[in-house]
């Protein structure tokens, strides 16, 4: 009996540090950031799949914005691509994420998010503990290695970044953004801008 509960109370103890590691992942990401420093912000964001990310939400807006002509969509997504790709390049940056994740905005884009910032670490006092809460219960697990956690949690949802993490080998890093509209459709005017 004194077997089952203590390997009861290990599997239990698992579990709790495991649901609890992709907000301690982000709030360490959120900590590089404040912090600038590059080095832990390359260890925890997978560039390729991120890149992947806002290239989809891009595209998806850059081309409802287009007169296809009569292309099939396949054809036009992969012309909206190639015209993309420079954009991305500037957008998807440890510099450019850093702005990003620093206060909500890119200044090269000079969107208007009017967001004070992504996520700034939470301190040791009543609000920050109910702050985490929130963010814990309104976050969604996909399955065991990817969850997708909104931020800033007390922002209403048109103005939130859905930050996506995925569980590689033993770290969670940063897969994916969802942008907010405001600063999808300033990204897809400079994308408009730049395919003339």
């Amino acid at each position: 009996m004194r077997w089952t509960l203590r390997i009861s109370f290990l599997i239990l103890l698992a579990w709790a540090i495991f649901m609890v590691s992709p907000f301690v992942a982000l709030y360490d990401l959120a900590k590089a950031v404040e912090a600038r420093d590059m080095d832990r912000i390359t260890e925890r964001v997978n560039f390729n799949a991120l890149r992947a990310s806002l290239a989809r939400q891009i595209l998806g807006q850059f081309l409802k914005t287009q007169d296809l002509g009569g292309l099939d969509p396949q054809t036009a997504a992969q012309a909206g691509t190639a015209t993309l790709n420079p954009v991305l390049e500037e957008l998807i940056t440890p510099h450019a994420l850093l702005d990003l994740l620093d206060d909500g905005q890119l200044q090269r884009y000079e969107a208007a998010t009017g967001g004070s910032g992504i996520f700034t670490p939470l301190g040791l006092d009543a609000a920050s503990i109910e702050k985490a809460w929130r963010t814990f219960v309104l976050s969604e697990s996909q399955g065991f290695r990817s969850i997708t956690i909104p931020v800033p949690v007390d922002e209403p949802k048109n103005r939130q970044f859905k930050m996506t993490l995925r569980l590689s080998n033993t770290t969670w890093r940063l897969t994916g953004i969802d942008l907010p509209e405001t600063l999808r459709k300033e990204l897809t005017k400079r994308a408009a801008a730049a395919t003339k």
